[in-house]
């Protein structure tokens, strides 16, 4: 079965971000992105449709792309399912996800497994709502995490 080029095209994109986010690790920092000049940093960010300073914020924000998945299985959706109907708006995720400022706090929300107050300081939460009353995630909705069935759209 022949992949979709807008499957192909955000595939690209995330094995780009991730390769961007690995050759960020290699100092904290981002010191492998800081020495490129800025011909070369302004050409990685406009392929990514991503401004300069959103790049660096997505290199040092290492755990975005895992809370991303984390927070769509709790609308039962997945990446997959999103870059096969809504590409544009999956990549809208991720870099808003990437560049949120709230990410130390989601994810240590994860690791201790309490069901907080998320949707109060989730910047994507008005569109993962959006995107589970469309109904993507209904076919998914038994891998959605148990304490998520308590969400709901009022």
């Amino acid at each position: 079965m022949a992949v979709s080029s807008n499957l192909q095209n955000t595939s690209v994109i995330g094995r780009l971000i991730a390769r961007v986010k690995r050759l960020a690790a290699v100092n904290a920092e981002t010191f492998e992105l800081r020495r490129m000049d800025d011909h070369q940093v302004d050409e990685i960010a406009h392929g990514l449709g991503l401004s300069r300073l959103e790049l660096f914020a997505i290199c040092n924000n290492k755990e975005s792309g895992d809370l991303l998945k984390r927070r769509l299985a709790q609308f039962g959706l997945t990446e997959e399912s999103l870059a096969r109907k809504h590409p544009d708006v999956l990549h809208d995720l991720q870099r808003v996800c990437g560049t949120c400022r709230a990410a130390s706090r989601c994810a240590h929300d994860f690791t201790v497994c309490e069901e907080t107050r998320r949707d109060e300081y989730c910047p994507n939460t008005c569109t993962l709502y959006a995107l589970k009353q469309e109904g993507l995630g209904r076919k998914d909705s038994s891998a959605m995490h148990p304490a998520s069935m308590f969400h709901s759209i009022e």
